[in-house]
């Protein structure tokens, strides 16, 4: 993973190996082996954007894919973000 601070918001791109090595840890999770790169609020937090787009419309297990979201914030809060 790679955190980016992108002035208002931050973002965060996974390689498709970060997706494989999260797909391990979590069975018939559904998602393909490609890259993702998810987009954040600095403000909130809130999710903006993340490409590609169409992962649960191609059979991602929709908590998976929260799960992985959620670990990829996690990821970019604590290097972006460090006191």
């Amino acid at each position: 993973m790679k955190a980016h601070d992108n002035g208002c918001f931050y973002s965060v791109s996974l390689s498709e190996v970060d997706v494989y090595d999260f797909k391990q840890n979590w069975p018939c999770n559904g998602m393909p082996d490609e890259k993702l790169w998810v987009q954040f609020d600095k403000r909130n937090g809130d999710l903006v954007d993340l490409q590609p787009s169409d992962w649960e419309e191609r059979g991602a297990d929709g908590s998976a894919m929260l799960a992985l979201i959620q670990d990829a914030q996690d990821y970019a809060v604590s290097k972006l973000f460090k006191q």
